[in-house]
């Protein structure tokens, strides 16, 4: 175990594009990272993505299936072998839903996003919680999404999920905060990432339209104009992890290029 003076952040789904940005984000301030990932390639990406730009970064790599109790019970165990203390956790890993009309939903893909996208976070935040120190600015964000605040057609579990996500971090918020630890989410919205793309062609087979069809459908509902880059969410993530936002705890903090007003 080693003990420093540096902050330290555990980063999952560090493979995906928002979770590659947030760990990039996390080491261009200076946080030692421990990136985690379901298969051995995404945490090989992830470290390399990182080290490319930051060679003297200090990074561990985990595998962990955020679903699985004992795969997060391991990665815990990695985490505190490495470090005393964790002071920012960001829970990015998710799944998208195979897009079905409500009626045609197979229960097994119901289960399968609730089981990353809720249980992981659940699993998460319970392993490493006990690794974070109190009254020391220590933080959780976990990624929902604007779909967690309004329905979606054809992504019935994926928006149930999302919404789980803002209110169990709510919970957490509420929870921890004698202890001087926040927790927060953020709700991206039309983001420029495979999964935004993915799911764009596969609303478009739903509608029987082209997928450029679709994203002009959907781009045309964003004020600004355009999806945003993972970057935009990284940079919210790594704000609500900073001192700046030492007094902000429970929200669910919108990125989404004004797509939804709450």
């Amino acid at each position: 175990m080693e003990t420093t003076n540096k902050r330290v952040a555990v980063v999952t789904g560090a493979g995906g594009g928002i979770g590659e940005a947030t760990s990039l984000r996390l080491a261009a301030e200076g946080y030692r990272l421990a990136l985690l990932d379901y298969s051995d390639d995404a945490v090989a990406r992830a470290q390399a993505a990182v080290a490319a730009e930051y060679p003297d970064a200090d990074i561990l790599g985990v595998r962990c299936d955020v679903a699985d109790e004992s795969s997060v019970a391991a990665a815990a165990e990695a985490i505190g072998t490495w470090t005393d203390k964790v002071h920012a956790v960001a829970l990015v890993a998710g799944v998208l839903q195979q897009a079905h009309p409500v009626e045609e939903l197979p229960l097994k893909e119901f289960d399968r996003v609730m089981d990353v996208n809720v249980r992981g976070v659940f699993l998460m935040t319970r392993a490493l919680v006990p690794l974070i120190p109190a009254n020391e600015g220590g933080s959780l964000t976990a990624i929902a999404s604007w779909s967690g605040q309004l329905g979606s057609p054809f992504f019935t579990a994926y928006c149930a999920s999302k919404a789980a996500v803002i209110v169990f971090m709510q919970s957490v918020a509420s929870e921890l905060a004698g202890r001087g630890i926040r927790a927060n989410s953020v709700c991206p919205g039309n983001i420029a990432t495979s999964m935004h793309t993915d799911a764009l062609q596969v609303e478009a087979e739903q509608r029987g339209i082209t997928f450029d069809e679709m994203k002009s459908i959907e781009w045309a509902k964003i004020p600004l104009g355009y999806a945003g880059p993972p970057s935009t969410i990284a940079d919210a993530v790594a704000f609500l992890a900073s001192e700046r936002a030492s007094y902000i705890t429970g929200t669910a903090l919108d990125v989404n290029g004004g797509v939804h007003f709450r």
